[in-house]
This record gives structure tokens, sequence and C-alpha cells, in this order.
């Protein structure tokens, strides 16, 4: 992930130093813009939102994602969530434009983001917090919690009045909750989690705070310029 946001920063540099012969043109824009990528993700959903350039170099923009069984089924086939799975996140951002031109803009930005996903999962185990040893079950309740921010830089490559592409990359940190509840037929076991070779986050339960990286691509369409 380190590797590919210096490969992003660079394309990044690249890219605003081709535009930077371009004429300064300050203008408002309304655009709608979809993110593919959290399709494919761990933790599929459908993530959209809506952003606006003002006139004063500064942006605004809000991400909803949503996920649960009927939307990503191709995707969950195969992952352990199941039928109950259910995603939500919301993310507001405030962004910094240092060049907008017909051409493109780039920016630095403020993210704030909150996560929130649910599933009952069948079968499975846990490591409860500040223990070294797994909890079977037959069943039970897992949610995740997540919230954080990032700081980010990118570039919004206009394709045409209303097609426009975002790149960006960003560095952050996250507070995270992993919980499970209703559980039927717990039983403690003395063989550890840590036996697998790369044991899953979701797999321990408790709190934590961690580094957050965030790196994509947005695709947006263009309502109102001015």
């Amino acid at each position: 992930m380190k590797k590919s946001i210096i490969v992003l920063w660079i394309c990044l540099l690249s890219i605003q130093g081709g535009f930077a012969q371009e004429h300064l043109e300050v203008k408002q824009r309304l655009m709608v813009k979809i993110n593919p990528l959290p399709m494919i993700d761990h933790n599929p959903r459908l993530r959209v939102g809506v952003e606006y350039i003002s006139d004063k170099k500064l942006g605004y923009s809000i991400d909803f994602g949503m996920g649960n069984n009927f939307l990503n089924h191709w995707r969950l086939n195969g992952l352990v969530w199941g039928q109950d799975y259910s995603f939500f996140e919301v993310r507001p951002e405030i962004k910094y434009l240092f060049k907008n031109t017909q051409k493109s803009y780039t920016y630095a930005a403020l993210e704030f983001f909150f996560i929130n996903m649910r599933d009952v999962l069948e079968s499975g185990s846990y490591q409860k917090a500040n223990s070294g040893f797994e909890t079977t079950f037959d069943r039970a309740t897992f949610n995740k919690e997540k919230y954080g921010l990032h700081l980010k830089g990118g570039i919004n490559y206009i394709v045409s009045n209303r097609l426009n592409i975002d790149l960006y990359g960003g560095i952050g940190f996250a507070k995270r909750d992993f919980s499970y509840t209703n559980v039927v037929n717990p039983v403690d076991r003395s063989t550890s989690i840590f036996d697998e070779w790369i044991p899953k986050d979701y797999l321990f339960a408790g709190e934590s705070t961690i580094f957050h990286t965030t790196l994509g691509v947005k695709i947006g369409y263009t309502f109102f310029v001015k």
C-alpha cells in the first residue's frame, strides 16, 4: 500500500507539471461521483457522493456507502460474510484547490469517515480482548465500527464538460472496534488464532487505533459549471 501511494504521488506531480502552463480559471462545479473500488473490497459496498467546488478555491463533498447481500451478492459469494451482511459509511470532506483550470484541478483535502458493518456468522471463532485463546461458536452477531480521518492529495482531470476522473491518495489514522454478541454455544479453546499464517483482523474482538491509508479513483458527472 505504501509503495502504491508513492507511485500515485509521482503520477500526480507529473500530471500537475504538465498542466502548469494552463490559464487559471476559477469555476464553480457541482458533481456526482462514484467510487468503483469499494465494490470489490473485502467489505463490498456501493459508494457515491456529491461534490461542490466554490469560486474561493474550496471544495466540499460527502460520500455515502451502503452494502448488503442484495447489492453485493456477486462479491460476497465465497467470502465469510453471509445473508445478513450490512454495511454503511459516510465520508465528509473539505478540499483546498491549488489549480483550477479547464482541464483539471489539484487539491489537498481533509476527510473524516465513519463505518459500521454487521453480520450474523455461523460456525466460527474469534479471540476475546486481552486473551491469548480463541472462542468457537455455532452462531454469533459480528459488528465492526471504525472512524477516523485522512489527509489526502489528488487531481481531478476534466475529460469533458460533464465527465471527470478523480485520482487521490492519503494517510491518517482510524479507531476501530470489533465485537461479538448473541454468541450461541461458545467454547474456549487453548489453540490460539495466531496459529494461522495471517490472522484476519475481524477475528480479534476489542478496540484498537491504527495507521490508515487511502488510495482510489472516482468517476464523476458534472451537473453544473459556472
